[in-house]
């Protein structure tokens, strides 16, 4: 039998997720979310993020999934499959809701939500500090760490070409810069 009142939501996602109750403070910087190649969001962060993001401004879910890969330097951009059930969850527990703004479901956050994020300050402080240092964290990387030097690369194509000013000539000196590094990391023996 399920509750009606935000307790009983609550209680229904920490059930979900598998958690005990609560999120986890204070994890993910180190250990997991902070180790290179680890994931950047622990479990549940990304429900906390999705909210901070759409308390900032409404947002529909590719705008959610492309404004993540930008905080997080291009080192991690949540999958379609991942992005839409935490959507869904959200609106469930009623934290979020959406309206259909020029044909597009853009999510609010509600007052519920509001309140969640009050309760987690800690941890959604937390997450925003986890994805400012992957920010910062360039000019350490690790130089034999391919993934993470693909990711960079990701990010830097998709944010050049997606520039307003990314003109025709520009997209071509793209694919040029990056069929010519493609030629040299096959001819490696």
């Amino acid at each position: 039998m399920h509750r009606c009142n935000g307790e009983g939501r609550r209680a229904r996602w920490h059930m979900k997720m598998g958690m005990g109750g609560g999120h986890r403070h204070g994890r993910g910087g180190q250990g997991r979310g902070g180790r290179r190649g680890g994931r950047p969001l622990g479990h549940g962060d990304l429900r906390l993020l999705i909210l901070s993001l759409i308390n900032e401004t409404p947002r529909h879910g590719y705008d959610l999934i492309q404004e993540i890969e930008t905080r997080t330097g291009g080192t991690y951009k949540p999958s379609p499959g991942v992005m839409y059930p935490a959507l869904e969850i959200i609106q469930d527990l009623g934290w979020a809701e959406v309206r259909t703004e020029d044909g597009k479901k853009t999510f609010h956050i509600t007052d519920d939500g509001k309140a969640e994020l009050e309760r987690e300050t800690e941890t959604v402080d937390a997450i925003h500090a986890r994805l400012a240092d992957l920010l910062r964290a360039e000019e350490d990387v690790d130089p034999t760490d391919v993934r993470t030097a693909m990711h960079r690369l990701r990010h830097a194509v998709v944010m050049s070409a997606r520039d307003r000013l990314a003109d025709e000539a520009r997209q071509c000196r793209i694919v040029e810069i990056l069929n010519a590094a493609r030629d040299e990391i096959s001819s490696l023996e």
